[in-house]
């Protein structure tokens, strides 16, 4: 690769941008060629990678391993290597022999690819999760009826309602996931409309009703505006999301609390909150409230759980966030441990 040819091919190719990064390094590993990219990502400029080693450049073991497998076995060499600042950012590396000595190392960014694939395994192992516990506590319960152990009916009836209880809670998670995937591959169209606040807000009150007095939790309303707004998103989607929001505060709050719901207008902009004197969510957890699955205690929630029959899979909050940002909105909340929360979703003002 010493002739002007392909010198100038290779020049041409180091110039590219957006495509693989591309090195070019001699018999004792050391860049004689750098792209721009590549300097970007070493922190340096091109020019000054000239004569450095893989390991000097880019403080990648990684890649000097592959560069030195492919200089010993004088054969295509593949691996992968952690680069960038604090290695955040994940490449696919191949190094290629060149006949008259030294190496050609074409760097492909697959960042993107294994991020998709974490959130893979996670979601799998969150879903297996979920769904256990239910599917062993109907197995259990099942075994115990059937091996004819138990009797007397008042006991048989308690134990046909846990397995009525573990089937919906199921039947809630499909359905959760059924729907988050709808809405975040686009398939739900909005009907957006004008809509009163203070109808939405009512509607909310009137639905979670009968929650808030099982779970002995009173509710309120927050101070309304003065002012006059109409918010435009769809009647079904918001009002969805401001039932999970209310169904969360009422869950996470103690006996004889009270949770409030009210609107105000935010720029151009009405926000929707939901308040409660509950358990809070501590300032770590906060950040990271709206992924799904993400539960702050999984203990604490299993706690719960067991006042509100329905359960909870980690879902509801992802479901919100989601149909905040298909209004081209934003959720968020604040919270103290031990004080209580208020969790708000923002949609256009109409």
């Amino acid at each position: 690769m010493t002739g002007p040819t392909s010198s100038a091919a290779f020049e041409a190719l180091l110039a590219r941008q957006g495509g693989d990064l591309l090195l070019l390094v001699d018999d004792r590993l050391r860049i004689v060629r750098a792209g721009t990219e590549a300097g970007a990502l070493a922190e340096r400029g091109r020019s000054s990678l000239a004569g450095m080693s893989l390991i000097a450049a880019f403080g990648s073991a990684s890649l000097d391993a592959v560069a030195r497998q492919a200089a010993s076995s004088g054969e295509a060499t593949s691996g992968e290597a952690d680069l960038g600042r604090l290695g955040a950012r994940h490449f696919a590396v191949d190094a290629v022999p060149l006949d008259d000595a030294g190496l050609v190392m074409s760097l492909h960014d697959i960042t993107a690819l294994r991020r998709i694939e974490r959130v893979r395994r996670d979601f799998v192992a969150n879903i297996s999760h979920e769904l256990r516990t239910p599917l062993t506590s109907i197995k259990l319960l099942a075994e115990t009826l059937s091996s004819g152990t138990v009797d007397d009916g008042p006991t048989m009836r308690e134990f046909a309602t846990q397995i009525e209880r573990e089937t919906d809670h199921l039947a809630q998670l499909v359905d959760e996931l059924l729907d988050l995937s709808m809405i975040e591959s686009g398939e739900t169209k909005l009907a957006l409309e004008a809509l009163d606040p203070e109808e939405v807000v009512a509607d909310v009150v009137a639905r979670i009703g009968p929650v808030a007095d099982r779970s002995e939790v009173t509710l309120g309303r927050l101070p309304a505006p003065e002012s006059v707004a109409r918010a435009l998103a769809d009647p079904a989607r918001l009002g969805q999301a401001l039932l999970n929001l209310a169904h969360n505060g009422v869950k996470y709050s103690h006996p004889g609390g009270e949770v409030r719901i009210g609107w105000e207008v935010v720029n151009d902009r009405v926000r929707f909150s939901v308040a409660d004197d509950g358990i809070g969510v501590p300032e770590t957890h906060q950040q990271r409230i709206f992924e799904r699955f993400y539960k702050v205690d999984r203990s604490r929630a299993r706690e719960r759980d067991a006042r509100d029959p329905g359960g909870s899979a980690g879902l509801g909050l992802a479901i919100v966030r989601h149909i905040a940002e298909a209004h081209r909105g934003a959720v968020g909340l604040l919270s103290e441990e031990g004080v209580g929360s208020t969790f708000w979703i923002e949609v256009p003002r109409a």
